[in-house]
């Protein structure tokens, strides 16, 4: 039934996400309602997930990261005044779920690889991954000013994520193979999203672009979705 469930809270969310990007040109409440829906989504995956496979440490601390993009979603939202100091919240929340996700990560690497978060491998995956999103950022003349630079700092804690969500799945393919696809790629699109983020929100050129768009929401939604599911299969 729990399984049953989180295939419909699937669907619901991949439903309502065009209503979404539609809406979100004019930013609303009627948006932001439609864009708590799909996120209330692949919480309640991440929720149904843990119901099914037990408690571990992998599983609360992955669905304590759903949670903290739960709201980083609803306060890179919120309009009006409030709109500087939201934003900060929010990205603040999402810089709060990579921790989550490493936490989890990490428990894993270290009891079953018996290795450490941070390696060689890490640090040049980080580095390349950065000069590649500057040659992006240089390419797509969005302007380095102060808050695109401490994104960077949002960056490299994003990076380690995915470098060991990547490294996780490489390690589990043998054994648990629908798990290890789910954790790559979940953190693969989590990425692209976060980066096309960037430039949408700092390039005045590219702001309104719906394809970017398209892609930056259609991304983060499916890779959430996909993370959440990794709960069923990596205990």
């Amino acid at each position: 039934m729990y399984i049953v469930l989180m295939c419909i809270f699937s669907v619901i969310c991949l439903a309502v996400m065009p209503f979404f990007l539609v809406e979100q040109r004019h930013p609303s409440v009627k948006s932001l309602l439609l864009k708590m829906v799909c996120a209330s989504m692949f919480l309640c995956v991440g929720i149904f997930a843990l119901l099914q496979a037990g408690r571990s440490l992998y599983a609360l601390f992955m669905v304590l990261g759903l949670v903290c993009s739960w709201f980083g979603d609803l306060f890179l939202h919120i309009q009006g005044k409030a709109k500087m100091p939201c934003a900060v919240i929010g990205v603040l929340s999402f810089l709060s779920a990579h921790v989550m996700y490493l936490i989890a990560f990490s428990n894993v690497i270290t009891m079953e690889m018996h290795s450490s978060l941070l390696t060689v491998g890490t640090l040049i995956f980080v580095l390349a991954m950065l000069a590649i999103y500057t040659v992006i950022v240089i390419l797509t003349k969005t302007p380095l000013k102060l808050p695109l630079i401490l994104l960077y700092i949002y960056a490299v804690f994003l990076t380690i994520m995915c470098f060991s969500a990547l490294r996780l799945s490489v390690f589990l393919f043998p054994t648990t193979p629908i798990g290890a696809i789910l954790l790559g790629t979940g953190a693969i699109l989590f990425v692209l999203s976060d980066g096309s983020l960037g430039i949408l929100m700092f390039n005045k050129k590219l702001k309104s672009n719906f394809p970017l768009k398209i892609f930056n929401i259609g991304t983060y939604f499916v890779g959430q979705l996909m993370l959440a599911a990794t709960i069923l299969f990596i205990r």
